[in-house]
C-alpha cells in the first residue's frame, strides 16, 4: 500500500502503525491526531511517519483509512473527511461495536466510492494513549475483519488487498485473524 491513514493515535491506532512500519506493508502512515503534542510524541515513538492534525491532509490519497476513535467520533469524522477520500479506498474501524458502526459509515463509504469493512480486534490494554502503543497488535489476540452479509466486495484487486494487508499488518502473524471477501 502507498498510504495509511490512522485516525486517532492512541493505544489501538499507535500499535498498529507500528506493525505496519515494522512489517513494511506501507510506503507511508500517517496519524491524525487532535493535540499539538501529539504530533512530535506519535513521530517521536514511531507510530507514523507523518502525524498532523489536518483530517484532510492524513487521509487524501490513502489507499486504507483506519478509524482509531470512540465510537460516537467516527460519523462525524467520516463526514468531514468525505470529499477527499480517495476512490476504491478501504475505510475500517477498531471499534468495538459493529451494528450502528456499520449502519452509519457503510453508506457514506459507498457515496464517496469507498469501501467500508467493518473489524473487530481483540486487542486492547488496560492503558490508553499514544505514548504506549508497545506490542498491542502482534501478540497473541484475534481479529476479524469481514464485510457484512450482501455488501458490495472491492472490485479491485488492490482494495481487497488493502484489507488483507490491515489483518496481517496489525494483527499479526501470531494472531488468528478471519479476513474474508
Amino acid at each position: 500500500m502507498e498510504k495509511v491513514s490512522l485516525i486517532g493515535v492512541g493505544l489501538l491506532g499507535g500499535s498498529l502503525g507500528l506493525a505496519l512500519r515494522r512489517r513494511n506493508l506501507s510506503k507511508c502512515v500517517v496519524g491524525f491526531v487532535r493535540r499539538t503534542g501529539s504530533v512530535r510524541e506519535c513521530e517521536r515513538v514511531g507510530s507514523v511517519h507523518k502525524a498532523t492534525q489536518d483530517l484532510e491532509e492524513a487521509v487524501s490519497g490513502a489507499d486504507l483509512i483506519v478509524l482509531c476513535t470512540p465510537i460516537a467520533q467516527m460519523r462525524p469524522l467520516v463526514l468531514q473527511m468525505r470529499n477527499v477520500i480517495k476512490a476504491g479506498a478501504v475505510i475500517t474501524d477498531v471499534g468495538s461495536v459493529k451494528a450502528s458502526v456499520v449502519r452509519d459509515l457503510e453508506p457514506l463509504a459507498a457515496r464517496a466510492g469507498s469501501f467500508f469493512i467493518g473489524s473487530h480486534p481483540m486487542a486492547g490494554a488496560e492503558r490508553m494513549g499514544s505514548q504506549r502503543p508497545a506490542q498491542t497488535c502482534s501478540s497473541k489476540r484475534f481479529a476479524r475483519l469481514r464485510p457484512r452479509e450482501g455488501q458490495t466486495r472491492p472490485p479491485s484487486r488492490k482494495s481487497r488487498n488493502s484489507g488483507n494487508r490491515l489483518a496481517a499488518a496489525c494483527f499479526g502473524s501470531n494472531l488468528t485473524c478471519t479476513t474474508r471477501w
